[in-house]
């Protein structure tokens, strides 16, 4: 009869099979190389492809250096191939970080000198003996004896396996009933290679010589497909839901969804449950964040904070939301979303702002009429001590309007957006100075040719306010305001601005001008509010320093650091 006549015997058929569909999903993993773990489960299925194979191959051959050949190559495969699953088990479920995977390269000893004791056998016979070529269900198989030196290797191999599947199935079964199947099919798909791996070594059947995981990897492989590929688990990152697992987000008031590396939730906490989410836990895992919750997470950047507006049966809420991110070991695996209700505080702010701008607008109408009032009191008076009075509360009048249009003014600016560019100190501090000339003797110390990267107009309101400040607050009758500018020793768009007036801060002093020291401390507060409100939105800070000779203001940086002391 002719040989291609005859049939194929089955056993070749499953093992050229197997060697199919491991190759298949070789090429299914290759264009998701570089994503968290692809790589090691890349090299695990393409290695047990290899040895496959070529042990397809080597089951036709019958020339016994060729089959040796063909056989050694299989058994490498299956020697490394428990070390690579254990470092695919590993990266995807994060159980390992910088420092442990030290520690992991240390475990591919054993397979390394497995190898060579396979390579080498023939000159010290440690790992196998007496390699001879026999026919076995109609195939040509290799039939010889195992010493020491490979029993050990494959013992180690299949516990790095065991230790692999375990790691899997114990991380996919936290998924929840989303992925319960999936944690099934990980599970069975190690049992038919493992049982051809113990029927072979242990010798056991009539067919022992033939390396039955071989054949049996087609199992494998459509279990593997399924887990993997057809229900992409393999999108899913169980790194983040462990870290998150670990951060005890359960325990949070506040609702927190976690999303992995794709944007796909991966756990949730009760609040969240309650408040965000239209379904229970089970119905939510796995499902894409930026749908389910309507928050753009590409726009809430790590650290800042976005807000929401939710509807729910009890009301209407605004929530702030928080993105941190998820870091196990080096990498990024996810992100954490902290929902926090600011809804109350959105409300006081809005009722703050017109309470604002109501007494703002009554106290400028008010004072209108005060002003004129007070002054044809004080032309037309003929009692002097009438005329006093009206003088003195006209003058009141006058600096509570000034205070007035010192809060209108930064209103404007608070809501104006920023202008940043390079200003020139000097220009700036000639116009502010400018306008007190009358009321003090001011002096400058600094370089002319300094340049800060700010808005213009917040930095003339800040330099206003403390130089008026240090006027105010003068003991002197005849008031000074020493001004200093400096850069800031490392940054070229950096600098400092120190102001400092003689005014004295004991309750003689205070008593002198006729004013409690109460009264003084509050306007000096005033000021000083005004003072760092306008650098700090420019992410600037202002230092406040007193001594017994007077008061020192000084808006900071514009690197936001506090200036020394």
């Amino acid at each position: 009869m002719n040989a291609l006549s005859q049939p194929v015997p089955p056993v070749a058929v499953a093992s050229v099979a197997a060697a199919v569909s491991l190759a298949a999903l070789t090429a299914y993993l290759l264009p998701r190389r570089g994503r968290p773990s692809v790589d090691w489960l890349l090299a695990t299925i393409a290695t047990q492809a290899v040895g496959c194979l070529a042990y397809s191959v080597g089951l036709f051959v019958t020339a016994p250096t060729w089959r040796v050949a063909f056989e050694v190559v299989c058994v490498l495969a299956l020697v490394w191939l428990g070390y690579l699953f254990l470092g695919f088990a590993l990266e995807y479920t994060g159980r390992v970080g910088s420092r442990g995977w030290m520690a992991f390269a240390a475990l591919a000893v054993v397979p390394a000198l497995g190898s060579l004791l396979l390579l080498t056998s023939s000159f010290h016979g440690l790992f196998w003996t007496d390699p001879t070529p026999v026919r076995v269900l109609g195939v040509v198989t290799l039939d010889y004896t195992f010493r020491s030196g490979a029993l050990a290797t494959l013992a180690v191999d299949m516990a790095y396996v065991a230790v692999g599947v375990y790691l899997l199935v114990e991380t996919i079964l936290s998924y929840g009933p989303l992925y319960r199947s999936e944690a099934v099919a990980v599970a069975l798909s190690t049992v038919p290679p493992g049982v051809g791996v113990a029927v072979w070594v242990l010798d056991l059947g009539p067919a022992s010589t033939l390396i039955w995981a071989v054949p049996l990897s087609v199992v494998h492989a459509g279990l593997d497909a399924y887990a993997f590929a057809g229900k992409q688990l393999f999108d899913a990152s169980p790194k983040a839901g462990r870290v998150a697992d670990e951060q005890a987000i359960d325990a949070l008031p506040d609702p927190v969804v976690v999303v992995d590396d794709a944007g796909r939730i991966v756990d949730v906490n009760a609040a969240a449950l309650d408040v965000l989410v239209d379904g229970d836990e089970a119905a939510t895992i796995g499902r894409d964040a930026a749908a389910v919750l309507t928050v753009d997470l590409d726009a809430v950047r790590d650290g800042d904070d976005h807000s929401i507006t939710v509807t729910t049966d009890d009301g209407r809420y605004v929530f702030a939301v928080h993105r941190s991110p998820l870091v196990s070991g080096d990498a990024v695996v996810g992100h954490t979303l902290l929902f926090r209700d600011v809804t109350a505080e959105r409300e006081n702010e809005q009722r703050l702002e017109v309470f604002n701008r109501v007494l703002r607008h009554n106290l400028r109408n008010k004072l209108t009429t005060v002003l004129g009032s007070t002054a044809v009191i004080e032309e037309e008076a003929d009692d002097p001590k009438i005329r006093t009075l009206a003088a003195t509360a006209h003058e009141s009048g006058a600096a509570l309007a000034a205070i007035g249009e010192k809060a209108r003014r930064f209103d404007r600016l608070r809501h104006r957006d920023l202008a940043i560019a390079d200003v020139a100190v000097t220009d700036v501090v000639a116009e502010v100075v400018g306008e007190f000339d009358e009321r003090a003797a001011i002096t400058g110390r600094g370089p002319d040719d300094l340049v800060v990267a700010t808005d213009r107009r917040h930095l003339a309101f800040a330099l206003e306010n403390v130089v008026e400040n240090a006027i105010e607050h003068a003991i002197d009758s005849t008031p000074s305001v020493d001004r200093r500018r400096r850069r800031v020793r490392g940054r070229p768009r950096g600098a400092r601005r120190r102001t400092r007036d003689p005014g004295g801060r004991g309750r003689g002093a205070d008593e002198r001008d006729g004013e409690r020291p109460r009264t003084r401390e509050r306007a000096r507060a005033v000021d000083g509010r005004l003072v760092s409100a306008s650098p700090r939105r420019r992410r600037h800070l202002r230092a406040d320093r007193r001594r017994d000779d007077g008061q020192t203001l000084a808006p900071g940086d514009d690197a936001g650091r506090r200036p020394r002391r």
